[in-house]
């Protein structure tokens, strides 16, 4: 059965405990020109998943909103479908694998991303794509991905990705501060 992360972002106090468990795992280095949290992060070949800090306003009071973005690994990826070299693969586990030795730089899983995930390593001699792999040895394993695992809000939720839908459903319902839709339940292949 595949699995999913249910995120919720109304717990999500802006930590970065997600980037930094994602970096350690992935062996990713930490870039000072390009922080993984805060005002402006930039998803790139480092940095697999972002924490953004969002100045918003509700009441007639600023208040700070934190954004999560990593891949969504979706039911069915534009990155695997534009992909002729078969470099993306969607595992039945549930991640968007990619497998390096098989991609030729194309890139076209850059261009057919709808969320701009793949990122290309522009600065080595020999580049190739990056993108969170939603840690799949331990996904594999029955493991949580490192991000879900380190968080210290229960932000996010692994699973069975009907149960994790039938739960976000169940909170949305239960709850009158959330908005009455589940993203990315069909949105974009689902993801």
């Amino acid at each position: 059965m595949s699995k999913g992360v249910l995120v919720d972002l109304t717990k999500c106090v802006g930590c970065g405990s997600c980037t930094v468990a994602c970096k350690l795992y992935n062996d990713n280095e930490f870039e000072k020109e390009s922080p993984a949290v805060g005002l402006d992060p930039k998803l790139t070949d480092e940095n697999w998943t972002v924490v953004s800090a969002n100045q918003v306003e509700k009441d007639g009071q600023p208040i700070w909103r934190f954004v999560k973005q990593q891949c969504m690994h979706c039911e069915e990826p534009a990155c695997v479908s534009a992909c002729f070299a078969r470099a993306f693969q969607k595992t039945e586990e549930g991640p968007v694998i990619y497998y390096p030795h098989l991609c030729v730089g194309c890139r076209y899983c850059m261009i057919a991303c709808p969320f701009d995930i793949p990122k290309y390593e522009w600065e080595k001699a020999f580049p190739l794509v990056t993108k969170c792999q939603m840690c799949s040895g331990k996904v594999a394993n029955g493991e949580a991905p490192a991000c879900v695992s380190v968080c210290p809000t229960d932000v996010m939720t692994f699973g069975d990705r009907e149960e994790m839908l039938a739960l976000a459903k169940k909170t949305v319902e239960s709850d009158g501060n959330y908005v009455k839709h589940i993203y990315g339940e069909k949105e974009a292949g689902g993801t």
